[in-house]
């Protein structure tokens, strides 16, 4: 599941009008489309009420676009001391965000492979004449 923010703002990012739906979306850790399918329907019902709230939240919520632009997003990343870092958020619910299982296993899946020729390279060069004579040569 994607992680949830403990701040409340706007999301630059993946907004469409203004950024409130996604903001929600994000605050939640649903699905934008969700919270926009909500919105829509909400305004059916009760139009100004939802209207002014809409407007109200755009212009009292912060911008995220200051956090996103230096780096400092809030998604989760394994860090694993080499180039590639990867990202896997796994939703349990539709309406959850973060990729469907079949999607995270696929990636995961490509990952480990990377990671697999990688140890298999490294193994090659310590099992290698030439691994020996550098070491060799190291110690004196």
């Amino acid at each position: 599941m994607k992680n949830v923010t403990n701040k409340l703002m706007r999301d630059m990012q993946n907004r469409r009008i203004a950024g409130v739906c996604a903001g929600f979306a994000r605050y939640f850790g649903l699905e934008n489309w969700v919270v926009r399918i909500v919105t829509v329907g909400a305004l059916f019902f009760s139009f100004s009420l939802i209207f002014f709230a809409y407007v109200a939240a755009w212009l009292i919520l912060e911008r995220d676009d200051e956090m996103f632009n230096s780096g400092k997003n809030n998604s989760q990343t394994f860090d694993t001391k080499t180039d590639d870092n990867y990202h896997f958020d796994i939703k349990a619910n539709a309406w959850q965000a973060g990729q469907p299982p079949k999607h995270a296993l696929n990636s995961i899946s490509k990952a480990f492979e990377r990671l697999e020729s990688r140890i298999q390279a490294i193994e090659k060069y310590a099992t290698s004449e030439r691994f020996r004579v550098e070491r060799e040569i190291n110690r004196l």
